[in-house]
């Protein structure tokens, strides 16, 4: 008998992209966009067929690897940027950083139970669908002044240095 339920993977980013940690980040944001849309995808639709393994591999990204992203961009590169940040808006993605951690622990809630096959909570949609758009503009600013800004001030030292604890946090 077949499994109603559908497994769902986005792959992680290789570890070789690492050479170029301001690409790698790009491109996780790129990633993180796709995973986004999986979570609009079961927040409008959370006992579809393909909810369930959509809702562990949400679980997955929200645990494991977002939070070593956002240690990669608070403790590695925003610091290295601080110097060159006369508009604040490191802080203003820090502030972004602790307001989506809020917000990802009501999505949680809703994932866990469609993860397991069951309804999750009537406000699990609205979470969900406001913490994407959040997110989503939060990437969109990311990529709009800090990948532009990294790529103009770090050095070829700066960037092998992020780099090597970049790859330290996934080893």
């Amino acid at each position: 008998m077949a499994s109603d339920v559908v497994t769902a993977r986005v792959a992680p980013l290789q570890a070789a992209l690492l050479d170029d940690p301001v690409a790698f980040l790009s491109a996780e944001h790129a990633r993180q966009t796709v995973l986004l849309a999986h979570l609009e995808r079961v927040a409008r639709a959370p006992l579809a067929r393909a909810a369930r393994g959509l809702a562990a591999m949400l679980l997955r990204w929200l645990t494991t690897e977002l939070p070593v992203h956002i240690e990669d961009e608070e403790r590695s590169l925003y610091p290295l940027l601080a110097a060159h940040d006369a508009s604040g808006v490191l802080r203003t993605l820090q502030a972004q950083h602790r307001e989506n951690q809020r917000a990802i622990r009501a999505v949680m809630a809703g994932l866990h139970r469609t993860a397991a096959g069951d309804a999750p909570e009537p406000a699990f949609a609205a979470a969900a669908l406001a913490f994407a758009t959040g997110h989503r503009r939060h990437l969109a600013l990311e990529e709009a002044v800090v990948t532009p800004l990294a790529r103009r001030v770090l050095t070829p030292h700066a960037l092998a240095a992020l780099a090597d604890e970049m790859a330290r946090r996934r080893s």
